[in-house]
């Protein structure tokens, strides 16, 4: 029979190492994945989850889409930042965003911007005494903290096609996400490179901005406080021409610019802000509210531009990125030329500019509506040869620590009250009488 202290040092142990391995040990990859071959959109995306892990411990490699999944309106309902895999079922929360929003954001991660190649994620801040932006890299994890211009709110606006520069918009006061109104500021561009940010002389009072296909100019958007007007701008801030703006338009997005540099997407869906935010009463861009996308030059020559968007298959906006000179990618939410008996998902669908027939490439669902879908971002950069690829078992990467906290302590005390039974029934019996 073994003795007390043997038996007492082997059930320590039983309760222990599986504890241990519960709340250390990976659940799933905990690699990056280089990007290899043709990048690669699920033809649906996973399903909201609290099992998802985050990118710190368990990087996903390069993105095909950013968005926000949930809006804190239902019981357990926690808005979360998620990344979808562009060369694998692989989901995964971006930790960064979660955690630099504060209480103005009523619970959605901070402001966040993909980069055209999906390796990096642009986080910004609506209310921080030391203004920077935190650079996401999500091959390996890592996070670097670049000081932006002075103010209270920094909000990534858009990335240069070759992933160089960042256009930010600087507040000088703490911003409000929720406000009704599309949040004003001044643009300033970041070097990734070195690390150095500058302002742009006149870039004031700007609510969106797009980076030019070549990358030489930038479209900013102004307020309606300031003017409204649509101007091109090169690098060092002058102003290169006017864009004349359909009655109630304004720039779509990041990813207005067509790849030829003749067209800019506009649209009267009135929530749009920075990054892909959206205001508070309007939902997730690409929601309810506006009547489409329509077309401008963006040369300033006057030339022709392709009819407006038709709304049953474009939905309100915005655009995500360019398939082809004569395409967009849109997100099309749920209610909105989609099957009447499946209305719990929004459709990443192509478009084409001729009226011809749209095609829907992955769904992204909402789980019967309970969880709400923001900020829906495509890596603009490979959506010209993205791939449909027939969705599998999705990777979560390692539980959020807390849940492995929780189940390493749940099988502790599982062990431990077995290790009890043991003891007891271990120990000698004193003989009757």
């Amino acid at each position: 029979m073994p003795t007390g202290k043997w038996l007492l040092t082997s059930i320590t142990g039983a309760v222990v190492l599986p504890a241990l391995a519960v709340a250390l040990v990976p659940a799933g990859s905990a690699a990056g994945r280089p990007g290899a071959g043709a990048p690669t959109v699920p033809d649906r995306v996973g399903e909201y989850s609290h099992l998802t892990g985050p990118v710190s411990s368990s990087p996903p490699g390069r993105a095909v889409a950013l968005f926000q999944h949930g809006f804190g309106v239902e019981f357990l309902d926690f808005p979360q930042a998620v990344v979808v895999g562009a060369d694998d079922d692989v989901v995964r929360r971006v930790d960064v965003a979660e955690d630099r929003a504060g209480g103005e954001t009523q619970g959605d991660p901070a402001p966040m911007l993909l980069s055209p190649d999906g390796t990096r994620i642009a986080v910004g801040d609506h209310d921080t005494p030391r203004p920077d932006v935190a650079v996401l890299d999500l091959t390996d994890g890592s996070v670097d903290l670049l000081p932006a211009s002075d103010g209270r709110g920094v909000l990534p606006l858009a990335w240069s096609p070759d992933g160089r520069l960042l256009a930010f918009l600087s507040t000088p006061a703490p911003t409000n996400p929720h406000g009704g109104a599309p949040i004003a500021g001044a643009v300033g561009l970041l070097d990734l490179e070195t690390g150095r940010a500058t302002d742009l002389p006149g870039a004031s009072g700007v609510t969106t901005a797009a980076f030019a296909p070549d990358g030489s100019e930038l479209a900013v958007q102004h307020s309606a406080a300031a003017g409204g007007a649509l101007e091109v701008l090169s690098l060092d801030g002058a102003v290169l021409r006017t864009v004349g703006l359909p009655a109630g338009h304004h720039l779509d997005g990041p990813a207005a610019w067509s790849p030829d540099g003749r067209l800019l997407a506009v649209s009267t869906a009135g929530c749009l802000s920075v990054g892909g935010d959206s205001s508070s009463g309007c939902g997730a861009p690409g929601g309810a509210s506006g009547n489409g996308i329509a077309f401008v030059d963006a040369t300033g020559a006057g030339g022709p531009v392709p009819a407006p968007l038709d709304r049953r298959d474009a939905g309100p906006g915005r655009v995500l990125g360019w398939p082809a000179v004569d395409r967009v990618a849109v997100l099309v939410p749920d209610g909105v030329g989609g099957d009447v008996d499946d209305p719990d998902r929004h459709w990443v669908t192509e478009v084409p500019l001729d009226g011809s027939a749209a095609r829907r490439l992955s769904a992204v669902p909402t789980s019967d509506g309970r969880y709400g879908v923001g900020r829906f971002q495509l890596a603009a950069g490979l959506v010209a040869d993205l791939e449909v690829r027939e969705a599998g078992a999705v990777d979560r990467g390692r539980w959020p620590l807390w849940l492995r906290l929780a189940a390493a302590v749940a099988l502790a005390g599982t062990a431990a009250g077995g290790a009890a039974v043991v003891l007891r029934r271990s120990r000698p019996r004193r003989p009757a009488g």
